[in-house]
């Protein structure tokens, strides 16, 4: 049973990563939202890490100092991409600092979030720098370059699509914006400068946020969308399962073949017994299929990508309008008429 659920997360995390990390980080900063809030500075230096180790070596080549890369460090490797991508960690965090806004606070959970909100957009933002550092570096030139001089773009970068090329670059040159309003909203996110600022000028900066919201979400769906319109490298469907069992029998047999002609069994009693031996213990019997051999296409992935983007961003928006209204109602005032207020 054990097994069974921990496929079913394999699966779930292969298949939809961004619902998978919602729920694992929710559950993360819902338990130890006490600590993080008694002890911000500790997981702000254990957050900074991975960031560190991401600009180092970034840093370094503008210098011409070459620092060997951490990515393929066990385990730390595997932070160090998910900081870079942002896909199983910053954007999610992101997510669920818009959402409490939109949730009753009344609830523990929610609760509990809203007490740490400022710490967990102090966490998110070491991600976000990292992801800034290598997209700055590494995809941002080649956007721009696409709007600046299409024609030596086209002519030295493989393109399947010019309209999903589109997408993405203007996605990655949106980056840049996200990065300019999410950079003094981080700032202001500190003690130290929230109280030099005053309660109400902080308010009216952290308007800013929705214009953030709406920029990643623009971001993240330029992304996706410019991935399956003009997939970098292509995706090559993948071989049935027959196709492969077929092809592995095949070589084996050949193998088997050039192996009779150079060498003979000592006598027929040992030919028997390895015979026996290879038989499979379990034959006769159908075997099960598991989570791991649905595999689906990386086109596939990306639809379901997409469609999470939708859901999420579409409920946060139902959400905060319903909490607007009942808001508006509350205080005595009628909302406006086929217009939202922030």
């Amino acid at each position: 049973m054990v097994k069974l659920f921990i496929d079913l997360l394999s699966y779930l995390r292969e298949c939809a990563p961004l619902f998978v990390s919602l729920a694992v980080l929710t559950l993360f900063f819902v338990l130890l939202a006490k600590s993080i809030h008694k002890h911000p500075g500790w997981y702000y230096t254990l957050f900074a890490i991975p960031f560190v180790l991401v600009a180092l070596p970034t840093v370094g080549r503008l210098f011409g100092i070459e620092i060997a890369g951490f990515v393929r460090v066990p385990f730390l490797g595997e932070i160090i991409r998910d900081y870079i991508h942002m896909g199983t960690f910053g954007h999610p965090l992101l997510i669920i600092i818009m959402y409490i806004g939109a949730l009753n606070v009344r609830h523990t959970p929610v609760k509990r979030l809203m007490s740490i909100r400022k710490e967990m957009s102090i966490i998110v933002g070491f991600a976000v720098f990292a992801h800034s550092l290598i997209r700055v570096m590494g995809s941002v030139p080649g956007a721009f370059r696409f709007f600046a001089d299409n024609e030596g773009y086209l002519a030295s970068t493989r393109v399947v699509s010019t309209v999903g090329a589109g997408f993405s670059s203007f996605s990655f040159l949106l980056g840049i914006l996200m990065l300019i309003i999410f950079i003094p909203l981080w700032v202001t996110s500190f003690d130290a400068v929230r109280k030099r600022m005053g309660n109400a000028r902080w308010k009216k900066w952290q308007k800013w946020s929705y214009v953030l919201y709406a920029t990643l979400f623009i971001h993240a769906m330029g992304i996706q969308i410019g991935g399956i319109l003009n997939p970098r490298g292509g995706h090559a469907a993948a071989k049935p399962a027959v196709e492969v069992t077929a092809n592995v029998e095949e070589r084996a047999e050949g193998r088997g073949q050039r192996g009779s002609e150079n060498a003979r069994p000592a006598n027929a009693n040992s030919n028997r017994q390895t015979s026996q031996a290879a038989k499979p213990a379990n034959s006769g019997r159908t075997p099960t299929k598991g989570f791991a051999d649905f595999k689906p296409s990386a086109q596939t992935k990306q639809y379901i990508h997409l469609v999470s983007l939708l859901l999420i961003y579409g409920s946060y928006l139902y959400l905060r309008l319903r909490k607007m209204r009942k808001r508006a109602f509350r205080d005595g005032r009628k909302p406006l008429e086929g217009r939202s207020r922030y």
